[in-house]
């Protein structure tokens, strides 16, 4: 599978409407600084694609059929992009936690087919493998194992920390190829989901580079990971 990062930041993206902070100063000087909000989509061996959050239009980056739609929770910048999905011209499902839901969204869902999803549900799309786990967050929020021909990626966003029992489900699971880790705050991998109250896009590589040498990536939008 072929993990996309479309969007890596947090609720604001980066660089914030107005902010002159060091971050967002230094992502207005440097393209690949820049971060839309969280957004992520998995595609298959067979070439189908599947999307992980939609926090921002995802028009312009991956303009194909979707085979479903996860959401890891109901927060806006995670689900921005969905406003403009509900329009495509094709049905498609929609799995997502049912604590919080958009009100429009599933009152007026147009083409997307909303169907909840609680932790321990596991869905077979495609060639995938799809595990709901828990995670600790203000609202209902979930996790996603994401598993091929023997291959495994966890999709952890806005956790803090990990329930027990979904830790133990991991560590029975392991290893995994990659491992998708909120970074809202400074270190925590491939560490995405990053807030410009973290550090400068360029300070925030060297200090993971020096802490943790290869085992922690920093994502940026764009990357894409061959698993």
């Amino acid at each position: 599978m072929l993990v996309y990062f479309i969007g890596t930041g947090g609720s604001e993206g980066i660089p914030a409407h107005l902010c002159t902070c060091p971050t967002c100063t230094e992502a207005r000087k440097f393209g690949f600084a820049q971060r839309r909000p969280s957004t992520l989509a998995v595609i298959t061996e067979n070439g189908k694609a599947l999307l992980f959050d939609v926090g921002t239009d995802i028009r312009n980056f991956l303009n194909v059929p979707l085979e479903a739609i996860f959401l890891t929770h109901w927060h806006h910048d995670h689900i921005y992009g969905l406003y403009k999905l509900r329009w495509m011209a094709r049905e498609t499902p929609l799995y997502a936690p049912e604590g919080h839901a958009d009100a429009l969204i599933l009152n007026d869902p147009k083409n997307l087919r909303p169907r909840p999803l609680k932790p321990g549900d596991s869905l077979r799309i495609e060639t995938l493998t799809i595990t709901a786990l828990k995670l600790n967050h203000q609202v209902e929020t979930l996790g996603y194992l994401i598993e091929e021909d023997g291959k495994s990626v966890a999709l952890l966003y806005d956790t803090k920390g990990l329930p027990e029992e979904t830790r133990e489900f991991l560590e029975g699971r392991a290893p995994l190829r990659l491992a998708m880790v909120d970074a809202t705050y400074p270190p925590g991998f491939v560490l995405s989901h990053i807030s410009h109250r973290n550090l400068p896009f360029l300070e925030l590589t060297d200090y993971v580079r020096k802490g943790w040498e290869n085992k922690v990536l920093i994502a940026y939008d764009g990357m894409v990971f061959y698993v």
